[in-house]
């Protein structure tokens, strides 16, 4: 048999990475998840399967990824983004798990209708009032975008991208740090609380990467949360339940701002993919305008 250098491809090795944290986390634990797990979702033996792991099989064809998508239910374009070299493990699990809500729906609704009515001294107020349900988990889409603007104006974004240096810029306390050798791949530190409170985002990866952008337009709209600021005083005992999901619109917004996106739609080539040009345009993922295009078609901002 040909011996083949180790890791020569190096790609496939984070392909197979990849697949198998896509099936931990599938799975949530309930299922301990080996390499031949992985290995199966191609039918290869368990041979295959190491060289596989170990960089020494070239995993390329459009035919062997559609059949892992298919499998893990993924666009293809994460799959060949990775084995490109386009993307790093970090950040194709954070695509893989997603970019989250951007409205309260569904189950999750009615779970918390249930949590609500069973304990409702438990949403009691610094006042001593209990809200009212619809208003306590009111994503306030309106009040979001209106901060959302005040901040475009005061930094003057007039074109597609929004930077985020520049838009830290605007706001005291607030940081993003590019460390390579950082042990995690990406960590929010606090200091200090209040109008004190210092926030610093420390990424192994640079501030144009899509998944870091999104999580530290995130990270800003908590930090002016906990660091009182005027633009975000109305939030300021808004439940954990639904913080999340008002980051996740705050991010969106102020990514893909309304009259940017509408403009920038406007002077595109249709004949070609709509979704890939917003993503070059915005410097953002595919997940994250597919979520912005639905959260825009239903707002129309």
């Amino acid at each position: 048999m040909k011996k083949v250098e180790a890791n020569r491809y190096p790609h496939s090795a984070t392909l197979f990475k990849f697949c198998k944290e896509a099936l931990e986390i599938r799975y949530d634990g309930n299922v301990k998840v080996i390499d031949q797990d992985v290995g199966a979702i191609l039918g290869y033996d368990p041979a295959d399967c190491s060289h596989w792991k170990k960089g020494k099989k070239n995993i390329r064809s459009l035919t062997t990824l559609r059949s892992i998508a298919d499998h893990l239910n993924v666009d293809e374009s994460l799959l060949i983004d990775i084995t490109s070299g386009k993307m790093s493990l970090d950040e194709a699990v954070f695509e893989f798990k997603g970019y989250g809500n951007f409205a309260l729906n569904g189950k999750s609704l009615e779970v918390l209708k249930k949590e609500y009515f069973k304990n409702p001294n438990r949403w009691q107020s610094s006042t001593g009032k209990i809200p009212a349900f619809e208003e306590l988990f009111d994503v306030q889409r309106k009040a979001i975008l209106s901060i959302v603007q005040d901040i475009i104006h005061m930094g003057g974004f007039v074109e597609a991208p929004v930077y985020i240096p520049e838009l830290f810029r605007l706001f005291q306390g607030i940081s993003l740090q590019i460390n390579p050798e950082a042990e995690l791949a990406t960590q929010i530190l606090h200091e200090g609380e209040g109008l004190e409170l210092k926030t610093a985002l420390i990424s192994r990866e640079s501030d144009a990467r899509p998944y870091v952008r999104f999580l530290a337009v995130k990270t800003l709209f908590r930090h002016l949360i906990l660091s009182q600021h005027p633009l975000c005083k109305h939030f300021a005992e808004v439940p954990q339940e639904i913080l999340d999901i008002q980051s996740n619109v705050f991010a969106g917004l102020m990514l893909m701002p309304g009259d940017m996106l509408r403009k920038e739609v406007e002077r595109m080539d249709t004949s070609f993919d709509l979704i890939r040009q917003l993503t070059e345009t915005f410097w953002v993922s595919r997940a994250l305008v597919n979520q912005r295009m639905k959260d825009f078609l239903e707002h129309g901002n």
